[in-house]
């Protein structure tokens, strides 16, 4: 049932934009550049994804992408150990990832946003009940599916209390595939009213 509206293979919201998603977009991250050793004095790199690619060279204390001066900064979260940064070359904010798109900026200046936040939009509370089912262990995370019995080692109380908090979201759940079921009747009826079905 679930997998009817589109939850298995929804990544994302369909009124986000594919492009506005950030893991649909190439970034460079300014950890894993240090560890490969792109951070080294007159270092030049080239990146590649799918038939794009771009050149990244390092001039103290900058790097460049492709023409585009991004700075590097540096900070010292413990004695003796540096951290680099880039400085977004739009806003100036600190952060780890430069998103290479027509202008090289950080995630907010692009507005991208994680795909995360759009999973199960669709469907409100499949998320919770997965989360409680998981909690409760050794059981089908899928809404609905029949519960275990307690496990050895885990109090009463505490199944107990999984257990009804499982049946109160999946009641909401019910109620909310009701009111789709209700929606799609009706639908149906104008529809058929209109002689399009």
């Amino acid at each position: 049932m679930v997998g009817c509206f589109g939850l298995c293979d929804d990544h994302h919201h369909t009124r986000v934009p594919h492009d506005l998603i950030v893991e649909a977009n190439p970034r460079l991250d300014v950890w894993m550049l240090l560890q490969c050793g792109g951070l080294v004095e007159n270092a030049t790199t080239w990146l590649q994804w799918g038939e794009k690619g771009c050149l990244i060279a390092r001039r103290t204390p900058d790097i460049w992408i492709d023409g585009t001066r991004v700075p590097v900064t540096w900070d010292e979260p413990m004695p003796g150990v540096g951290r680099p940064w880039f400085e977004c070359p739009a806003c100036g904010r600190r952060c780890r990832h430069v998103y290479l798109r027509e202008t090289i900026a950080c995630r907010r200046c692009h507005r991208l946003q994680h795909a995360v936040r759009h999973l199960r939009r669709q469907m409100p509370g499949v998320g919770r009940v997965e989360r409680l089912r998981r909690k409760l262990g050794g059981c089908d995370v899928r809404p609905f599916a029949p519960l275990p019995a307690r496990r050895r080692g885990c109090s009463r109380a505490y199944h107990d209390k999984l257990v009804t908090m499982i049946h109160a979201e999946e009641a909401k759940l019910l109620g909310h595939l009701s009111s789709v079921v209700h929606d799609l009747d009706r639908r149906i009826r104008v529809r058929k009213a209109k002689g399009k079905w």
